[in-house]
């Protein structure tokens, strides 16, 4: 039996710095534009981020001095047309926020799209693929909790018990996550527990 749940992220990642209109630490999120400066065939691309609390805005560099003709067409119309899903991927792009030395500012919330990959076959385990539709910093163990609606107790007892395997307890609670789909096994009892389904 195999199960799909594709994790999306809700909203921006947030980043923290320390607002100079402000004159504190605060929260920066996208303002929902690029700014772009062409000189020569040569490329400057910017995200613009604003503070939270005020109008102030910062510029995160996402190419410098970058030759227009290396530059994938379809992506530079997107940032022309300051396009939504492109100001999203770049929020969550570790490289570029890595880059600018963007500090991350908490857990964005995320939606779990769950998918039947094959029909219903009684067997002993579930194999859970967890996809993640962007880089963010969220622990796989939050994300069996809310899908199995179990604490995070009990479910340090389900790997202790050998009822979901294929990760340790540690990589489970880790927010660095080194690829995008994860893999785990997940006793058929203890998965339809919390959705009321009797299997028989």
């Amino acid at each position: 039996m195999h199960v799909i749940w594709t994790v999306s992220p809700l909203g921006y990642q947030r980043i923290t710095k320390r607002c100079p209109a402000c004159n504190i630490k605060r929260d920066f999120i996208p303002s929902g534009a690029f700014r772009m400066n062409s000189q020569k065939k040569i490329l400057d691309v910017w995200s613009i981020y604003k503070c939270v609390h005020c109008d102030y805005t910062w510029n995160i560099s996402l190419f410098s001095r970058l030759p227009v003709s290396r530059l994938d067409r379809e992506l530079y119309a997107r940032i022309a047309a300051n396009d939504e899903n492109a100001i999203l991927a770049f929020s969550y792009d570790r490289h570029v926020l890595r880059r600018n030395n963007a500090e991350l500012s908490g857990v964005p919330d995320f939606a779990v799209e769950e998918r039947w990959a094959t029909t219903l076959i009684r067997g002993r385990m579930v194999k859970v693929s967890i996809r993640l539709t962007q880089d963010f910093p969220v622990s796989l163990l939050s994300i069996i909790r809310r899908q199995l609606g179990l604490s995070s107790k009990a479910i340090t007892q389900c790997v202790a018990r050998g009822n979901i395997r294929g990760m340790t307890l540690r990589e489970l609670k880790s927010r660095k996550n080194c690829t995008m789909t994860h893999d785990v096994w997940i006793n058929t009892e203890v998965f339809y527990a919390a959705r009321k389904l009797r299997i028989g």
